[in-house]
């Protein structure tokens, strides 16, 4: 009787607080959404030497800064990690509470003094741009949807930012 009273406090306790959270964001939980997909055990699969060697990305230009776009895919992404390891801005695009991946985003990088250095649209959900050493200000804008960020470029390594659209 006692184990049973604390479960029902629990759940009750548990269904209050994501009515409240709920409230606040306007959304249901999202295991609910029309769209909700598990993942499956092949997704959760690492891409294999012989898909990744498969992928080939090319090699962009805009402006003088050299930049990789794609991501769509175990493979592609394996691939942009190996590619791109040597560019030092990294940069994620996703949407909503899964951090379901997108593209199309329109990317802005400026520099210290506001001028535009860098401007392109993905063609995935990762950008590995070869920006030099310094401190930029950027504007992502993917469906109507505007998000301001900063990054600072390292001298070694590689900055990452994620960029997360409603």
């Amino acid at each position: 009787m006692c184990i049973k009273n604390m479960m029902t406090t629990l759940l009750v306790a548990s269904a209050t607080l994501w009515g409240t959270m709920s409230a606040a964001s306007e959304t249901a939980p999202p295991w609910t959404q029309p769209n909700w997909e598990r993942i499956t055990d092949e997704e959760r699969q690492p891409a294999t030497e012989q898909e990744i060697e498969q992928v080939m990305l090319p090699t962009l230009n805009q402006n003088g800064v050299r930049y990789l776009t794609g991501g769509f895919g175990v493979a592609e992404r394996a691939w942009l990690a190996k590619h791109g390891a040597a560019y030092p801005l990294r940069i994620e695009f996703s949407r909503g509470l899964r951090g379901e991946f997108v593209s199309d985003v329109k990317l802005t990088l400026r520099d210290a003094q506001g001028r535009v250095v860098f401007e392109a649209t993905s063609e995935g959900p990762l950008m590995y741009i070869d920006l030099p050493l310094g401190r930029y200000s950027g504007e992502a804008v993917y469906a109507g949807q505007s998000r301001h960020f900063s990054v600072s470029v390292p001298r070694s390594g590689q900055a990452r930012t994620y960029i997360n659209f409603p």
